[in-house]
């Protein structure tokens, strides 16, 4: 699967009404996320900046970040791609062992028992296969040291661009926040 790191993207616009000087590398993991997800399910070209104006036009892009609640339903209306919001990690499990397709995860971050492995406050991650209860995760805001800082070092092991850790770490980075299936 392609990657797409959203600080390589600085110098496109992803404004909203929060955010008047935002852009995708401060704003776009949600859009980094759709993008390699809809590029590997339907093989087309869809890069971020691509994703960021279509994203707009469907409303995700109307606070801080990506509504993917707005943002999943566009895809799969305008790609023909199923998606399934779930809050049941042992659906995500099934669907990942199953080869179905891939995940959007939304991380919480930092609380008081728990140091965001992922991000350290809210970012959507993809997470692209699950194996012996190891999920391949792609995360858009990856950059060389991210996960060796107190509280995610020896979490997470990588390989290239893709991010390996035990299923628990991502359901702990994610509590009480949707999963979004989207099938291949």
């Amino acid at each position: 699967m392609k990657f797409y790191c959203q600080l390589d993207y600085k110098h496109i616009p992803y404004v909203s009404p929060t955010s008047l000087n935002g852009n995708i590398a401060d704003n776009g993991c949600g859009v980094c996320c759709a993008s390699m997800i809809i590029e590997e399910i339907k093989g087309i070209n869809f890069p971020p900046e691509v994703c960021a104006i279509f994203s707009k036009q469907s409303g995700a892009r109307e606070g801080f970040g990506t509504d993917m609640r707005i943002l999943a339903p566009a895809i799969s209306k305008e790609f023909d791609i199923k998606v399934k919001p779930t809050l049941d990690t042992k659906e995500v499990i099934s669907f990942l062992e199953n080869k179905q397709g891939y995940v959007i995860a939304n991380t919480i971050g930092d609380r008081e028992d728990w140091i965001g492995v992922f991000s350290d406050g809210r970012h959507y991650i993809v997470l692209t296969s699950l194996e012996d209860n190891t999920v391949g995760v792609l995360d858009p805001l990856y950059r060389e040291g991210r996960y060796d800082i107190e509280g995610r070092k020896g979490k997470v092991t990588m390989d290239g661009y893709v991010a390996y850790a035990d299923f628990s770490v991502v359901e702990n980075d994610c509590v009480g926040k949707p999963y979004y299936l989207f099938y291949k």
